[in-house]
């Protein structure tokens, strides 16, 4: 949500995040020299002198910052120091703003105090304005020099459906999802969308001049947009199928195939499979559905009829089992391959322990 605030809100939403940056690169200074990411250990060390650094930052943003600072170490594993820049975003929790999304304005603490700020909810988002507030985040862009303010939503979840049936989901790089029930999803548009945004950034990269560097601001925005929009529209028609489960692949490894040369590698790690599978999941949550991931491995490999697992069965787009004979386009065959390891993992009951009494 843009917020629409004075200029004298704005100067102090400015100093605020300025004093944001010193608590944050104080707490990832001492965390990386330490070695340690621990939230407790970092407030005991730094929390006086972040006081006197910055004395007019309310106590929670710097708790805030701290807990940033930590999670970055914590993500990296403290190889290296993670710094903020003097305006990145900052994090808010309810002690520190108030948010009221019906009556389109919002209360937010700053260096200087407490500041007011509206906005306007765009209709698409009308439905989601009685949902609770989780956690919010303030950022500046540069674009526009305007505030955003992001908010994270939740609610109750819906009753799951009783009836259950799975649908398998294969993500790829030529076709962006493929579903069990014969469902294809091309990512044309996407791939000439991205060819398209890497020819101008190269281009622009290549001159260096400050017009070029504000044009490559506009265009990381444009691409980043185009994408998600394509993720939501492809993930609404998904969960609105009838299926009731949906199985996705297990890809949190995927970064690691170096095999295929740098630019499937590059093509590869700017896919944004996570973002399409955040969206699958928070819209089935929402119509009482439910995600599941299974075992990646060898979904497509692996015979959807016969359960052959054979390398040589599948060539590009094609697979073609080498001990049944059976034939089908091999994205088809990984998301029924991924269907059913959905329903062999739904149909497996947990079971209690039993209670031993020991004598």
């Amino acid at each position: 949500m843009k917020l629409n605030v004075s200029s004298d809100a704005g100067n102090s939403l400015l100093k605020t995040m300025r004093d944001y940056t010193v608590a944050f690169n104080a707490c990832s200074t001492w965390g990386f020299e330490s070695h340690s990411v621990s939230k407790i250990n970092c407030h005991n060390a730094t929390y006086h002198n972040i006081r006197q650094s910055v004395p007019d930052l309310p106590s929670s943003l710097v708790q805030g910052a701290r807990d940033v600072a930590c999670e970055s170490l914590k993500a990296i594993k403290c190889q290296f120091k993670p710094l903020r820049k003097e305006y990145s975003a900052m994090r808010y929790n309810s002690r520190v703003i108030n948010v009221f999304l019906i009556s389109g304005y919002a209360t937010i603490a700053t260096s200087d105090g407490r500041i007011k700020a509206t906005f306007s909810i765009p209709e698409y988002y009308l439905p989601y304005l009685t949902w609770k507030i989780k956690s919010s985040t303030l950022s500046l862009r540069k674009n526009d020099d305007a505030f955003y303010l992001h908010c994270q939503l939740e609610t109750d979840t819906p009753k799951l459906v009783p009836e259950q049936t799975v649908l398998g989901i294969d993500r790829g790089i030529v076709n962006i999802a493929v579903c069990s029930d014969n469902t294809f999803f091309n990512s044309s548009a996407v791939k000439n969308a991205r060819s398209k945004y890497a020819h101008l950034r190269a281009e622009l990269q290549s001159k260096g001049t400050r017009s070029s560097i504000r044009k490559l601001r506009k265009l990381s925005g444009r691409e980043r947009r185009f994408v998600t929009d394509v993720n939501h529209c492809i993930s609404k028609q998904i969960v609105q199928s009838p299926s009731t489960v949906f199985a996705l692949e297990d890809l949190s490894k995927i970064r690691v195939q170096k095999r295929r040369g740098t630019e499937f590698n590059r093509k590869l790690n700017n896919w944004s499979f996570f973002e399409l599978e955040q969206f699958i999941r928070y819209k089935a949550e929402n119509l009482g559905k439910q995600v599941i991931t299974v075992d990646a491995r060898y979904t497509s490999q692996k015979c959807s009829v016969c359960g052959h697992i054979y390398k040589g069965n599948r060539h590009g787009s094609s697979f073609l089992c080498r001990n049944c004979g059976f034939e089908l386009h091999a994205d088809l065959n990984a998301s029924r391959n991924i269907s059913h390891a959905g329903i062999s993992c739904m149909s497996r009951l947990p079971v209690n322990q039993p209670i031993v009494a020991c004598r």
